[in-house]
């Protein structure tokens, strides 16, 4: 699997999984576009695009690893919140390479937080940078994508979206862009432009020392990496969720159990009480291709029941 003649943005590039990315797109043939804000991790700094990096720089080193290996890439210190200096940038990849094929969008920040203490700065910056970055870098590079007739659009998840002590923000974030891509891969359809997400789980700055040392060797970067390849390439899929982490590779999805039946004269919560222990988990489970998907086999259940005939 080659991408020869691409390009691709990697936010969060500076470091853990976004460097390890970018290096692997990079070994494999394509432009690479690194993006972080690595200044902004410990103090406040304005949103201007830096070309010109410092030597104790992690863009600096990943850019480095990528020319030892005869790599091209372009690196850019930035705030994703900031939509204005996103299009500057990629108004300077255009001006360079010409397209955008490929769009990581990894940057994120992850501060847990018991949910009695947080701060409403704190839950709006967790939203700007995981929600928002990614609405602003993913419509920045949309246009393109959609008059080249192709595209791949992979977004970050986290082990999060089924919920954590202490991370209400960070999966309520997370939680937003699994909604993201489950309708966006649907307008991306008729332009050839692939949506997804990715859920993994590697040992990194952020998540090491949440992983006991006996099974740190376990979470290798390389099924993950291995995973978002997959989903940058031509063969990829779309609308999905992969979960990648020690070797193992899995597919997520919202499920729907079978539904029970009520006539609305018997619906009361006093009857949905009686009856949560059939309604809970009850088979077959279906999945719906979209929200609209889901109301059309509402209706049609209903409908059916009623010996109604729809057109």
């Amino acid at each position: 699997m080659r991408f020869e003649g691409q390009v691709a943005i990697v936010t969060g590039a500076a470091s853990g999984l976004g460097r390890a990315y970018a290096i692997a797109l990079a070994e494999r043939g394509a432009r690479v576009v690194l993006v972080d804000n690595e200044v902004a991790k410990t103090e406040d700094v304005s949103c201007k695009p830096i070309i010109d990096l410092s030597p104790g720089s992690g863009l600096k080193s990943c850019c480095d690893a990528i020319k030892s290996i005869g790599g091209e890439c372009q690196p850019f210190s930035l705030d994703v919140t900031c939509s204005q200096d996103i299009g500057s940038m990629v108004d300077c990849v255009i001006e360079r390479w010409g397209r955008v094929d490929i769009l990581i969008n990894n940057a994120g920040v992850h501060r847990p937080c018991a949910f009695e203490q947080m701060s409403e700065v704190s839950w709006k910056h967790q939203l700007d940078v995981d929600l928002n970055g990614t609405f602003y870098m993913t419509k920045a590079v949309w246009p393109y994508m959609t008059r080249q007739g192709y595209g791949r659009i992979v977004m970050s998840g986290a082990s999060s979206v089924y919920g954590d002590m202490h991370e209400t923000s960070f999966s309520a974030s997370k939680m937003a862009v699994i909604g993201l891509v489950n309708s966006l891969h649907l307008e991306g359809e008729e332009h050839g432009i692939a949506v997804n997400s990715i859920i993994p789980h590697a040992v990194t700055g952020m998540t090491a020392a949440h992983l006991a040392p006996s099974v740190r060797p376990l979470f290798s970067k390389t099924t993950v990496t291995a995973t978002m390849l997959y989903l940058c390439s031509s063969k990829s899929p779309s609308g999905q969720h992969l979960l990648a982490a020690a070797g193992g590779i899995s597919h997520a999805a919202m499920v729907e159990f079978s539904p029970s039946r009520f006539k609305a004269e018997e619906c009361t919560p006093e009857v949905i009480t009686e009856r949560w222990g059939e309604i809970y988990k009850a088979k077959p489970i279906t999945v719906h291709r979209s929200g609209e998907a889901q109301v059309l086999a509402w209706a049609k259940a209903s409908a059916e029941k009623r010996h109604i005939t729809l057109e």
